[in-house]
């Protein structure tokens, strides 16, 4: 499978990191001086390098919008269905991150038309949850910090010999959100999930990549992850 589940209004995409704090290797893509970020397109489009901005009007309150998110490409990005951003390259080392207002996590993310864990509304108890599934092989949580919000970080795979067709509907599962599922692409893919509180809100920035991504792609997926910041 080599889409990319819809993930919410809010949801964006890019790379994945190769450190489980805000300090990656290598600094984030910058800007030209004075430039304005640009707003990110809502269809599917190649990307010009540059800063784009996403807006999160549901989240906003009377007086006080909410923080946009600001991430910053470099040439050989796109934007997929207005919600996932990727490199464009072939499907074995495409990279995609998505964010997400997570509402329910499947259970075991073969067998994911059993039950659902409601996680309450903290990046403690999503981490916690999240850490705990079955066939996942994710590390303990630890506390990270990205684009000035705290929160927790954890990295889980799909295992390497599963076979999706022996799954509910063919389908490998993760969680939900309000609009739509996360499913996975492939046996052995890593997600690099970055749980944040941004001003009482939970977002969850999930960054991907499949089993043959090499150092390189992990590395510019990195340094992009790294350029996210919050700014009203």
């Amino acid at each position: 499978m080599t889409t990319y589940a819809r993930v919410s209004a809010m949801v964006v995409a890019i790379a994945v990191a190769l450190l489980a704090s805000a300090c990656m290797a290598g600094g984030p893509p910058t800007a030209a001086p004075g430039a304005t970020p640009q707003a990110m397109p809502s269809g599917t489009v190649d990307l010009k390098p540059g800063t784009y901005a996403v807006a999160f009007p549901q989240f906003d309150a009377p007086g006080k919008p909410f923080p946009k998110l600001l991430i910053t490409v470099p040439d050989g990005w796109r934007i997929n269905d207005g919600f996932a951003l990727s490199r464009n390259s072939d499907t074995q080392r495409r990279l995609v991150v998505t964010i997400w207002d997570v509402v329910d996590v499947y259970a075991n993310g073969c067998r994911w038309l059993g039950p659902r864990i409601h996680p309450g509304q903290t990046a403690d108890e999503l981490a916690a949850v999240l850490a705990a599934r079955p066939l996942r092989n994710a590390t303990a949580p630890v506390t990270v910090s990205l684009g000035g919000y705290q929160g927790k970080y954890v990295e889980w795979s799909v295992p390497a010999d599963i076979n999706f067709s022996d799954c509910d509907n063919g389908l490998f599962k993760s969680w939900n959100d309000v609009e739509g599922d996360r499913y996975q692409q492939g046996p052995g893919q890593v997600d690099r999930l970055w749980i944040l509180d941004v001003e009482g809100r939970r977002l969850l920035v999930d960054a991907t990549y499949m089993p043959e991504a090499i150092d390189q792609d992990r590395a510019e997926l990195a340094t992009v992850v790294n350029s996210i910041a919050f700014k009203r």
